[in-house]
């Protein structure tokens, strides 16, 4: 899938910038744009030839890193020989960008208004419309790998599948920020909590699709 906007490299030095900030602390309330040219390393007056205000470079970052996002997850899960093989690799991706990148993009989609929201989604239809295509045919392919392994039962439709990977998969992810919550090390990496989550996930999507 292609990005439905071409961005060029000063307007994604500008998106860095936006995520460089928020990882050292700023909200986006607080950010000016003169900090987003000085952290992507232009000037105040190169911002303003790409954008008009700084709500406008907040739905773009936005935008931007949703695509991103998805490019790196599919490049990920296409790789996989098997469904269990696709899950945990899910899982370990959604468990890094909790660690690295996810606070930040929460906190820009945070303060972002009612109104930006609508008008993000309004202005990207065709984006996010391609992404969620793209995610039911993910879920088709390990639908099917699924069926092949002999691991999803007779009975067992798509929807109820894609209902119960979602599902599931939604629960580890809140576990894992209760985890980095109630831990004073956040890394978790091969941490034994982990790994140990992981493999309840598992076991509760294969019970549930048999």
């Amino acid at each position: 899938m292609k990005q439905t906007k071409e961005y060029s490299e000063k307007e994604k030095a500008i998106f860095k910038g936006i995520m460089d900030l928020l990882n050292q602390g700023y909200r986006i309330h607080e950010m000016k744009v003169a900090d987003i040219a000085a952290a992507a390393g232009i000037g105040k007056g190169t911002v303003y030839e790409y954008f008009a205000t700084k709500e406008e470079i907040i739905r773009e970052a936005i935008s931007y890193h949703v695509y991103q996002e998805y490019e790196r997850l599919t490049a990920l899960i296409t790789e996989q020989p098997s469904l269990i093989a696709t899950i945990v690799t899910i899982m370990d991706y959604l468990v890094d960008m909790l660690r690295t990148r996810f606070s930040s993009f929460l906190f820009m989609v945070l303060d972002l208004g009612q109104s930006d929201i609508k008008q993000l989604i309004s202005e990207d239809s065709n984006l996010f419309t391609e992404i969620r295509s793209g995610v039911l045919e993910h879920i088709e392919q390990m639908y099917k790998k699924g069926k092949e392994e002999n691991l999803i039962g007779e009975n067992v439709a798509v929807k109820d599948f894609s209902l119960v990977v979602y599902g599931i998969i939604a629960a580890f992810t809140n576990e894992v920020i209760f985890l980095m919550d109630t831990r004073k090390d956040k890394n978790l990496k091969n941490s034994d909590d982990l790994l140990e989550l992981k493999e309840r996930a598992i076991k509760l999507i294969l019970k549930a699709l048999k």
